[in-house]
């Protein structure tokens, strides 16, 4: 039997940090990590994370983004679902994670630096953009950071290692038991466990029960199975009864193509996905518009793509005029270049890859083309289509989105003459957010409220730091995530002595 002073599960955002203060501190730590190695893990390829306070932002001259802004925002924006002693304390050590990353080895640039621009009060003193400091490294040389920071410090990494469950004894953590990918055991002796195995975004019986009665795509990693959740419940712990979801910002999902829609440079495999997030019309089973699809193009993780999931899938329609500006020269430059921050330099910039590729998505079902909207209407049995296209076009003339208030920017009419194109879309997420009930200080709670000695939780099973729905201040969860790293460390020493 192997022996730490802590073992933290699961090496992404929140246990890298933690496991790292403890490590820096002289403790053996033990990081097991299910995948076989930190590549696997969402940490690897997020933008960046939110912070408040930080050096960087001091260099910066960002002052809008501090403690007490970012507190008030961010709890009312919960509704009173979170926890708000918890909120405070993980930006309270917030700055504390910012400078752990940085000594780490990773680097930082802001979303002004991102998109070239000087204007500060978008970018620079605007809520939704200051928090987020977007992390340089990418990829693998992100987890070739991770790997090299942990390793110098004395962490003892077991990669291809998945926590089964812990040992108790009366009622304090006792070890950890695990298995190898070879279903070799593996048990350590120790009396604290820091929890952080991402959610349980691949897990499709929990994304049914929480999330019932809509198509959804895991696009984050697969190794995110609810592993952390499972393990809290077995030894006491309660869940948070607000479950959300970090809905996709890059591109539509269809589960009639395939759930993971990445290539290996992580641009979507079809680029006939990318229509999904452009602001055109879209359209639940019954052929009418049933939300605004602005949300969308601007704000699809925190609020654009929830609507969807009410309605299972949903079909966005355009004429081939849209089509072929948005394949040609892109949607930012087909709208004229408006007033919209991701437009203007989105992932993909251009969809040249589509016309290529929309054989393929024909083929799948999930594309259709056709020289009359009752075509696609009888494709897709989209039985109130014409109509509702009909005043659509009127709404666009007019200019005023007198249904759901679209901006005029994204009305555009759907015309004759050259045909028409429609797709059909399922709902997607990056991660699942929520989960396990803690206090403050991340200590995991019974269902008397009492805490269970040696047990600590952090990232996304936050239960207690996450309402239903994701935040809209870029970079949340990863920068709450890291957060709880210094948090679950100290609390663990506290515990330990």
């Amino acid at each position: 039997m192997l022996e730490a002073y802590a073992v933290v599960i699961g090496g992404g955002a929140a246990g890298s940090v933690a496991a790292y203060k403890l490590a820096k501190q002289g403790k053996h730590v033990i990081l097991m990590e299910k995948g076989l190695s930190f590549r696997s893990s969402n940490f690897s390829r997020l933008s960046g994370f939110m912070g408040c306070e930080t050096k960087f932002q001091r260099e910066k001259g960002i002052t809008i983004a501090s403690k007490l802004n970012l507190y008030n925002y961010l709890t009312s924006w919960a509704k009173d679902q979170i926890n708000p002693k918890l909120i405070r304390n993980l930006l309270e050590h917030n700055s504390e994670a910012a400078d752990t990353l940085a000594e780490m080895g990773f680097t930082f640039s802001a979303y002004a630096d991102w998109v070239g621009s000087d204007n500060r009060e978008k970018y620079l003193d605007n809520m939704m953009w200051s928090p987020l400091h977007l992390i340089n490294e990418y990829g693998s040389d992100r987890a070739d950071i991770l790997e090299d920071a942990l390793k110098k410090v004395g962490v003892e990494l077991l990669f291809g290692c998945e926590a089964k469950e812990l040992m108790m004894e009366n009622g304090c953590v006792t070890g950890v038991k695990a298995i190898t990918k070879k279903g070799e055991p593996v048990n350590v002796k120790t009396s604290a466990v820091f929890i952080a195995t991402g959610g349980f975004g691949n897990n499709k019986k929990m994304i049914q029960e929480q999330f019932p009665g809509a198509p959804l795509g895991n696009l984050g990693s697969k190794n995110n199975t609810g592993d952390g959740v499972k393990i809290a419940v077995d030894i006491g712990g309660i869940l948070s009864p607000r479950m959300g979801m970090t809905c996709n910002e890059v591109c539509g999902a269809s589960l009639k193509h395939r759930e993971y829609l990445f290539d290996a440079e992580y641009r979507m495999d079809n680029d006939n996905l990318g229509f999904a997030v452009y602001g055109g019309m879209a359209v639940d089973s019954n052929g009418e518009r049933f939300f605004n699809e602005e949300l969308m193009a601007t704000a699809p993780i925190a609020t654009g793509s929830y609507p969807a999931l009410s309605v299972g899938n949903m079909y966005v329609i355009m004429d081939g005029d849209y089509y072929d500006g948005c394949c040609d020269g892109g949607i930012y430059k087909y709208l004229n270049e408006p007033d919209w921050d991701f437009g203007s330099h989105m992932f993909v910039p251009v969809l040249d890859r589509a016309k290529a590729q929309f054989g393929q998505a024909e083929k799948e079902g999930w594309g259709f083309k056709a020289d009359t909207l009752a075509e696609i209407a009888d494709h897709f049995g989209l039985t109130n289509l014409q109509a509702s296209v009909a005043r659509y076009n009127d709404i666009c003339k007019k200019g005023a989105d007198r249904d759901f208030g679209k901006s005029a920017m994204f009305l555009t009419e759907i015309r004759q003459g050259s045909g028409y194109y429609a797709f059909e879309y399922s709902g997607s997420y990056w991660c699942t957010i929520g989960g396990v009930k803690s206090d403050a200080d991340l200590h995991i709670l019974n269902r008397n409220n009492e805490i269970i000695p040696g047990a600590f939780v952090g990232g996304n099973e936050m239960g207690s730091a996450f309402g239903s729905t994701y935040y809209d201040i870029a970079g949340t969860c990863a920068g709450l995530s890291i957060s709880s790293g210094i948090i679950g460390a100290n609390a663990i020493v506290s515990y330990l002595g």
